[in-house]
């Protein structure tokens, strides 16, 4: 026990070496200051409470309950349901289990066997979790017990996913929310306990996504305009224009539902309303980068007819790689008003690579190739006569010219000019990454 010493206050000022510290006694000082100090209180079983958390470990969150009180709360509260301790400095609420006058115990469910009616009111007001076994199935939903009392879950109200069978949920102990308590009548929630612990997932999960991030995404849902996946149970966008290289009409093409894909992080609103969307075509290698040493000026490629409009035909080369074939580079034969009247969708055809640009995704393709021999003669013999050449023989003569010398280039070693056109796709590719 502490010794106090106590000061005569007249004798005190007859000394004159007694300094003038000394003319408060102790004992009175110390009253004088607990008498701003708040003193603990005791707090009844089933009082909701908020503190602040000081520290947490793996067997307790220890909290500051404000003047002289602290509490803990076993962190297997937290762990066996997969959800992270609260952190030191937080504020948290939760419900007193006991209080033995020097240890505070809290807990945020309340157990079947600690309930009584004014802890069962309480976990009514302060919406706190309480533990109900359910006994059978009824008309409407389940007939659940709390400490002896009957209890109502409507159907709607026991999962977050449809289910079919009723039964499996009989026999078992469950958390719920008590969401109605007028006299006997006691209507519990389990679906709004696990929406809470869902959002907090996936309020973690969202903390640590990131655009450019690459992901294991599973498809969730198909729709015209793309397809819903979900990474760690986070619903995200992947539009048709990012579910391949080429070109689909529905997303049933390339993906099915319960698949999982390798997608990648593309956007990502957090206001007004979360959206996030993601591409899978960024996620894997680029098909025209992979095959970009087939698509240099000059190659000859075999494709198939994979789309016309009216001024020319798009051309499949390789899985995700399309090139345009121009109206005026299907023939040599004749004018044509539309690719339909020379081609078919699915037709295979040969083409020649006239231009490409690996980084744009630009590739312009041939059908005609070069000239027919005979078409060839007859119009060089008409230049060689000086015979009077048509404007459309001068503009085969004109295309024939240009071709050849397109092909001069590009075939011969030294003149090739395609080094600067795989240069710049490779380092887009490596800005991807």
């Amino acid at each position: 026990m502490a010794k106090f010493r106590y000061i005569d206050k007249e004798e005190n000022s007859r000394d004159p070496f007694a300094s003038d510290v000394e003319e408060m006694n102790e004992f009175e000082q110390l009253l004088q200051t607990d008498k701003h100090t708040p003193t603990s209180r005791r707090y009844r079983m089933g009082e909701t409470v908020e503190g602040t958390v000081v520290s947490v470990n793996s067997d307790f969150v220890f909290i500051d309950l404000g003047g002289k009180s602290a509490a803990t709360i076993p962190t297997e509260e937290f762990t066996s349901l997969s959800l992270t301790p609260p952190k030191a400095g937080e504020s948290i609420s939760a419900f007193v289990k006991s209080d033995n006058g020097s240890e505070i115990i809290l807990t945020k469910t309340v157990r079947r066997k600690e309930m009584d009616d004014s802890i069962l009111r309480n976990a009514f007001s302060a919406k706190i979790p309480v533990e109900a076994k359910v006994e059978k199935t009824i008309k409407g939903g389940f007939e659940a017990t709390v400490g002896g009392k009957r209890c109502f879950v409507p159907l709607g109200q026991m999962d977050l996913a449809h289910f079919t069978d009723p039964e499996i949920f009989v026999g078992n102990i469950y958390k719920f929310h008590i969401t109605e308590m007028k006299g006997r009548n006691i209507v519990l929630s389990r679906k709004s306990i696990l929406k809470e612990e869902f959002d907090s997932k996936i309020s973690e999960i969202l903390n640590k996504l990131e655009v450019g991030q690459n992901h294991i995404a599973t498809v969730t849902k198909l729709v015209d305009f793309g397809a819903f996946a979900s990474i760690e149970g986070v619903e995200a966008l992947i539009p048709l224009s990012e579910m391949a290289w080429k070109r689909l009409k529905k997303p049933g093409e390339v993906v099915r539902i319960g698949e999982q894909v390798n997608v990648k992080i593309l956007k990502i609103e957090r206001s007004p309303k979360l959206r996030i969307a993601l591409t899978m075509k960024e996620a894997g290698e680029d098909p025209w980068i992979s095959n970009a040493t087939r698509l240099h000026p000059g190659s000859i490629l075999e494709g198939t007819v994979v789309r016309m409009i009216d001024n020319g035909a798009f051309i499949n080369v390789a899985e995700g790689v399309d090139g345009l074939v121009p109206i005026n580079q299907i023939t040599w034969e004749k004018r044509i008003n539309h690719p339909k009247d020379i081609l078919k969708v699915g037709q295979a055809v040969k083409v020649h690579v006239l231009a490409s640009d690996l980084s744009a995704h630009r590739l312009s393709l041939s059908i005609k190739g070069p000239m027919p021999e005979e078409m060839l003669n007859k119009i060089k013999h008409k230049k060689h006569d000086n015979s009077q050449i048509s404007d459309e023989d001068r503009a085969l003569m004109k295309q024939w010219e240009e071709y050849k010398a397109n092909d001069a280039k590009v075939l011969t070693q030294a003149n090739r000019e395609d080094t600067s056109i795989f240069a710049s796709a490779f380092k887009k590719a490596q800005k991807k990454k």
